[in-house]
């Protein structure tokens, strides 16, 4: 299928894909020192003090030859993901900013907050709210100066945000990586990746200039979320599990029990795969046909007065 782009300014992409949306949002600038552009969107901490908000890169990990542990914040404003969105994938996109190959043991997490708020240099990033979720990176691969690296999986993270009660499109959320003693050591067990105000130095082969595209991404792609409608009444409906290994998949109608409903199954391509009519119960055990391949779909379940339409990911 043909990918659809649109690049805003370089600060946000949007591509649908299968019934997909990728919104992509990189730190933005807050302000001038000079005629330079900075941002307070990226910080970082080295124990219990914010380090200078405005530095040509960023570390995180563990710097056991002086006995710190060095955690950083990430803000990506202007997110386009609507509440209660299902995230099928979430990642972050950074670049090195020193070659390193020490193990670096890191633990991410977002910011529970509705909108948050830029950093500054009083408050700390580890008395920020912190999710329920996290995702462990334990870095053991070589990195090369100006290189790029992606981060685990963060969806879980994003998930959690965007499921708060006044999420809203156009907030901006929040990552947060926290380091963790690794003991004494002479190892640099912390790895520096590109700040926005990133400056490749000539002392290591760089050319003296800012490089906006190494700003790091976060890049997160979601389907709509899903509803029943009826006139002027929206009712919460569910399917399970979700991304789906296997065919079978439980469809949970609340107020749609009891009635004739006319189920079918859609490809990204608008094919019908499969269709059932029956007496929708509390929870319904439906099948994909055998050897359906991976991908998204879409479920649409319509009564006489209600339809609703759901996405489900078969992997």
């Amino acid at each position: 299928m043909k990918k659809t782009l649109l690049l805003l300014l370089m600060i946000a992409v949007f591509t649908t894909v299968n019934g997909q949306t990728l919104d992509t949002v990189r730190i933005q600038g807050t302000g001038l020192d000079g005629d330079v552009a900075i941002s307070s969107d990226d910080a970082e901490q080295i124990n219990n003090e914010i380090d200078k908000l405005f530095d040509d890169d960023l570390d995180m990990g563990w710097e056991g030859d002086e006995f710190n542990v060095v955690s950083t914040g990430l803000r990506f404003r202007g997110l386009k993901v609507p509440k209660n969105a299902v995230i099928d994938s979430a990642y972050l996109e950074i670049f090195a900013h020193e070659d390193e190959g020490d193990l670096a043991k890191v633990t991410i997490y977002a910011e529970a907050a509705d909108n948050c708020a830029t950093y500054n240099e009083t408050d700390l990033i580890s008395d920020r709210p912190k999710t329920t979720a996290s995702v462990k990176w334990d870095i053991a691969e070589p990195w090369t100066i100006w290189n790029k690296y992606r981060s685990p999986e963060l969806k879980s993270l994003i998930q959690e945000v965007v499921s708060r009660p006044n999420w809203q499109v156009g907030n901006a959320l929040a990552l947060m990586f926290f380091g963790e003693d690794q003991g004494a050591s002479s190892d640099d067990n912390a790895r520096d990746f590109e700040a926005f105000e990133n400056i490749a130095d000539p002392d290591d082969g760089g050319d003296g200039l800012h490089h906006p595209e190494r700003i790091a991404k976060l890049y997160i792609y979601y389907s709509a979320p899903s509803s029943i409608i009826d006139l002027q009444r929206v009712y919460s409906v569910s399917l399970s599990p979700n991304p789906l290994k296997g065919n079978s998949f439980n469809l949970s109608l609340g107020e749609l029990e009891g009635e004739m409903v006319n189920i079918s199954l859609t490809d990204a391509m608008g094919r019908t795969i499969q269709t059932w009519k029956q007496t929708a119960l509390a929870q319904n055990t439906l099948n994909f046909p055998a050897a359906t391949p991976s991908g998204m779909y879409q479920i649409e379940v319509k009564s006489a007065k209600k339809v609703a339409i759901l996405k489900i990911v078969k992997q």
